[in-house]
């Protein structure tokens, strides 16, 4: 005799007859569920090996839900200071425009020392590298060979 399909209350688990939409025994809403939990998953067919491989998978999900939080949180730090750097060049935009309007900052001049501390800027930050470069390969020079 071929067995009928049935709903199982999430609740109380008991057998519901297909198309019902509460509970017979409890009054429950039903949700589509064919099979109760304790018949989908047998415990005695999985192996030791299997279980292992269930525990790693868990535990890379984890760490894979942890890094997904961290990406979240730092692209919203990454906003958040894209902002602050916007709102800060308005700000410097609209108090050199104030101050040329009143003819206490030449534009052009501004400009122009602007651009000679930038270079500098960049200057300065290249040459620390080239001179650790220059040391690293200095160290790789002078290193002391051992006699046998």
């Amino acid at each position: 005799m071929p067995r009928a399909i049935s709903h199982y209350c999430q609740k109380c688990r008991a057998a519901n007859e297909l198309g019902q939409e509460f509970c017979q025994r409890c009054g429950t809403r039903l949700m589509i569920v064919v099979e109760p939990p304790s018949v989908r998953i047998d415990v005695c067919s999985t192996t030791p090996h299997e279980e292992h491989l269930l525990e790693r998978m868990t535990m890379l999900e984890n760490t894979l839900a942890r890094l997904a939080e961290r990406l979240e949180h730092g692209l919203k730090l990454l906003l958040r200071q894209s902002e602050t750097a916007y709102n800060n060049h308005a700000l410097v935009k609209s108090l050199i425009e104030m101050l040329n309007e009143c003819g206490v900052v030449d534009n052009a001049k501004l400009e122009s020392m602007w651009r000679a501390e930038c270079k500098k800027l960049k200057e300065s930050t290249s040459e620390p590298r080239t001179k650790q470069g220059a040391r690293k390969s200095a160290k790789a020079k002078r290193k002391p060979t051992t006699s046998g």
